[in-house]
């Protein structure tokens, strides 16, 4: 059984009239240390891990919050649509224990580890001091895998997001797999542009009819065809709309930042 623990103490000052500024607890360098050598293959290369990692992030925030509870509160292991991530839940809910971590701060943290290791992307920013919560989230709010973009369009909205920022977040399908382990775009190793490309046009090596929807549908189609043009455009929305993700359910200022940790790791 994996413990929970509430935001950190001297992120919680720093939220109380501004006269501390916490510094990023050092034992999230560590943490870094670990999951290089958990996210990253032996040839440098972003494996199956950081794929999930990457997912793992949604997964938790998108039914209510990012408050770890898709470990805490067994979702991982109760929900069909976390079949794929059994095993990453399993990996954090343990380091988490191990560091003396916050579990949905672990989610988040792993989550832009992973974009890092799969190079493609600026960095995206990470904060810590998020509380834990062992009370699983709404069920069935996840988007599937054969939605079409209407329906799913309409659900990251319902969440606050436009569509504009569902699609930059789709993107993180370039380094993908479906089901069935097949990836969804010839650059598996690597969060770039070419995903929206090979699926438009399809010639991906898989792909999710959600995704094809989207890449047609007239309500997303100009961004796929935006993004799939122009890789600085796509990260450019990428990565604000991934710390937004990030920070569902959770007070900006009550959280420290630890994004120098996350780039001093891949200096």
């Amino acid at each position: 059984m994996y413990s929970f623990r509430p935001a950190v103490l001297l992120a919680a000052l720093a939220a109380c009239g501004g006269l501390v500024k916490a510094d990023c607890p050092a034992v999230w360098t560590d943490v870094a240390a670990e999951l290089k050598s958990t996210l990253i293959d032996s040839d440098g290369n972003c494996n199956d891990n950081a794929r999930a990692a990457i997912r793992l992030a949604f997964h938790d925030c998108f039914p209510g919050s990012c408050d770890g509870s898709i470990i805490l509160a067994d979702e991982c292991t109760d929900r069909g649509e976390n079949t794929q991530m059994i095993d990453i839940c399993s990996t954090l809910g343990t380091m988490a224990t191990n560091f003396t971590v916050g579990v949905a701060d672990l989610i988040q943290f792993a989550a832009a580890f992973g974009i890092a290791a799969c190079p493609g992307l600026p960095t995206v920013s990470v904060k810590v001091g998020r509380t834990d919560s062992s009370t699983a989230n709404p069920a069935n709010q996840m988007p599937t895998p054969n939605d079409n973009a209407t329906t799913i369009v309409a659900a990251f909205a319902a969440k606050g997001f436009t569509s504009t920022e569902l699609v930059a977040l789709v993107g993180t399908h370039s380094a993908a797999k479906d089901l069935n382990g097949n990836a969804l775009d010839s650059t598996i190793d690597q969060l770039d542009t070419v995903f929206y490309t090979e699926t438009a046009d399809g010639t991906a090596p898989a792909s999710l009819n959600s995704d094809i929807s989207m890449s047609n549908s007239s309500e997303t189609s100009g961004d796929w065809s935006t993004f799939g043009a122009d890789a600085s455009s796509w990260a450019d929305a990428f990565v604000p709309a991934m710390e937004k993700l990030s920070l569902l359910g959770n007070d900006e200022s009550t959280l420290t930042d630890c994004t120098s940790v996350l780039t001093a790791a891949f200096a």
